[in-house]
């Protein structure tokens, strides 16, 4: 293993239960509204060790959560930048809704953003229950990006979304957050955040592709280390057992052609028809895998699928279709639910606005 773990906050025994009863099932709440949860928030310091780049790697964690406060201390990202009062600064933590303990989802942001980015599709999740966790990509985000960009940056942030949810499972038993079911999760991402998904889920870099791309980086060249942990398979994380890609196509560069072949578990696309770079091209390729589908929005741009600054759609209009199908797939591929408002939405028999285009692959059919 590339890494070992180190805490650099203190997270240990976290914030107090609200201990409740939640006569819940969350199964049977509605794909299209908020779940009766408000969402917590709190940001953790990481370090862990990396394989090549400096090391220790020193991360961010974004962290969002079920409570059943009211009220509280509004949720900052990005070390105070932003503020979010929809959310709340170490709230209390309501109990898993779930018998399994707390589903989670887990997101890379895209190039100089921040683990916040999407943070609309994290609340609405943790309104269902589930934890949500994103780290910062160091060397990556809006406060300080590497220019040009390490070679290794695209070695540590599949690393990051691995040693984050790794930290979840090194929580002191005390704190509730470590109730979070972590054997299989769902992994999302924002434009380069779809590098990000793609690696974790076990797409295959492409030796041939990896020698043309490294030309194109910093150093001009990949070094052996650099090769082997891009070729090794050791990115892949067996605990994503589905990816969302958004805002972002396949990059061949690094997985070649047939790279994404490699992919056995769903795969949803979604995109904007203001913002289709690449992704049809993509779609065309999926279709020999097992599972994959595509949400298009009409007048979607590229931050529809986090901020949702947009001027061609309304955001409020697109975050309802980006999360209905985000928490279909997570509640299909994480937690077995076969229920007839999730099956009939994922197979595309269901449409819930007249903005949204779904398409199944041929395999899937």
């Amino acid at each position: 293993m590339f890494y070992t773990l180190l805490f650099l906050a203190s997270c240990g025994s976290g914030p107090a239960v609200d201990d409740s009863a939640q006569p819940y099932d969350p199964l049977s709440w509605s794909l299209l509204e908020e779940g009766p949860f408000q969402p917590g928030f709190q940001t953790w310091k990481h370090s862990y060790s990396v394989p090549v780049g400096q090391s220790p790697r020193e991360i961010a964690i974004n962290i969002w959560y079920p409570t059943t406060d009211e009220s509280g201390e509004t949720a900052a990202y990005l070390e105070g930048f932003y503020r979010d009062e929809l959310a709340f600064l170490n709230a209390s933590v309501a109990p898993s809704a779930y018998a399994q303990g707390y589903p989670v989802h887990i997101y890379s942001h895209g190039d100089r953003g921040w683990g916040a980015t999407s943070a609309n599709m994290m609340r609405f999740f943790a309104s269902h229950g589930w934890i949500v966790i994103a780290p910062d990509h160091t060397d990556n985000t809006l406060l300080e990006s590497a220019d040009p960009r390490p070679t290794a940056h695209y070695i540590h942030r599949p690393l990051d979304i691995r040693a984050s949810l790794d930290l979840l499972e090194e929580l002191d038993p005390n704190n509730p957050l470590s109730q979070a079911n972590t054997d299989a999760v769902l992994l999302s991402g924002h434009s380069f955040g779809c590098y990000t998904v793609w690696a974790n889920m076990g797409a295959a870099f492409d030796p041939a592709a990896l020698e043309v791309q490294c030309l194109s980086l910093d150093e001009g060249q990949c070094t052996a280390q650099e090769m082997e942990a891009f070729t090794s398979g050791d990115l892949a994380d067996p605990r994503v057992v589905a990816g969302i890609t958004m805002a972002g196509a396949i990059r061949r560069g690094f997985f070649g052609e047939e790279g994404h072949t490699d992919v056995e578990r769903p795969v949803l696309l979604m995109s904007g028809t203001e913002d289709r770079d690449g992704i049809p091209g993509s779609w065309e390729s999926l279709q020999n895998m097992q599972s994959v589908s595509w949400l298009e929005l009409e007048g979607g741009c590229h931050q529809s699928f986090a901020t949702g600054v947009c001027s061609t759609l309304d955001s409020a209009l697109g975050f309802e279709a980006i999360n209905a199908y985000a928490i279909a797939l997570g509640r299909q591929a994480v937690l077995g639910d076969q229920s007839d408002s999730v099956a009939q939405l994922l197979e595309g028999n269901t449409e819930i606005s007249e903005l949204a285009t779904y398409s199944v692959g041929e395999s899937t059919r």
